[in-house]
């Protein structure tokens, strides 16, 4: 028999959900879908509102996996002296909204649970702005000791200013910054973003 981790019970939960949306579905949805019984389910996860905030957390560590695999590491100047910063930043930035946008999960409880997920968007999307923030400063701390910038004191408020700005992004799509291409986002994170990820740099 299978084990039944929490991983594969908010698995089951992303996949009924994107089937018939938060709203119209059950607890029991939920355990028929993950295999378990309803005390199961509760005594792993919690309830369905608990079981909701899980989902969306796990899908945010899905989704930064993905993102961590497209745009790799930041590699040291010894390691690789000609490494573009730069156009690493574009593609971070690109690769971020792009994954966002396109997100399956997303735009089938936008469409379908609009208020509920608006609101697992906004005033309970701390868990999930953090995750992102997380990833932002690691690799701006490296962008930042590559390009031979030591000072790091912005770089906790930086990283959560651009989760934010991600989630604005995805929330408000048609509001300025017009970003509707790769084209357009690439140069807006070249102009914008990029001078403030590297800061005063000595990169010669």
């Amino acid at each position: 028999m299978t084990e039944v981790t929490v991983a594969s019970i908010l698995e089951a939960a992303r996949a009924q959900f994107l089937r018939t949306g938060v709203r119209r579905t059950s607890g029991d949805d939920i355990a028929r879908s993950a295999g378990v019984n309803r005390a199961t389910l509760y005594r792993r996860v919690g309830t369905k509102e608990e079981i909701v905030r899980a989902t969306y957390v796990h899908e945010t560590q899905r989704v930064l996996a993905v993102i961590e695999k497209a745009i790799g590491d930041v590699p040291t100047r010894d390691d690789d002296p000609h490494f573009d910063p730069v156009a690493y930043v574009e593609t971070f930035f690109t690769v971020t909204i792009s994954q966002l946008r396109g997100n399956a999960l997303l735009r089938q409880l936008l469409e379908v649970d609009r208020e509920q997920t608006l609101l697992g968007l906004t005033l309970e999307a701390g868990d999930t702005l953090t995750l992102a923030a997380t990833l932002s400063s690691d690799r701006l701390r490296k962008l930042r000791a590559y390009v031979g910038n030591t000072d790091v004191s912005d770089i906790e408020d930086l990283s959560g200013t651009f989760a934010r700005l991600a989630q604005s992004l995805l929330l408000t799509p048609d509001a300025p910054p017009r970003l509707d291409t790769e084209a357009r986002m690439r140069a807006y994170a070249r102009s914008v973003i990029a001078p403030m990820v590297l800061g005063r740099t000595t990169l010669a």
